[in-house]
């Protein structure tokens, strides 16, 4: 049914979805979507240059979006 799904490349996914989630944040402006996009767009990028698998993608992506919250939320103070 859905066939075309598998000829995407998961870094597309994540690229979108970070800028997304960076766009969001100006709508949002609670400065937590900024951080999360952020993790999407480092998570992105590394799919593009290795060859990561889906679970470790997502794994990646949880862990990333924790860290850049929390380093997000001590920078501003």
């Amino acid at each position: 049914m859905a066939e075309w799904l598998d000829t995407i490349s998961t870094h597309w996914f994540w690229l979108s979805l970070g800028l997304f989630l960076i766009l969001a944040e100006l709508v949002a402006r609670g400065r937590y979507l900024l951080w999360v996009g952020f993790a999407a767009l480092i998570i992105g990028v590394a799919d593009y240059f290795l060859p990561i698998t889906l679970a470790y993608q997502v794994a990646m992506f949880v862990i990333l979006s924790v860290l850049t919250v929390f380093t997000g939320k001590k920078l501003q103070g």
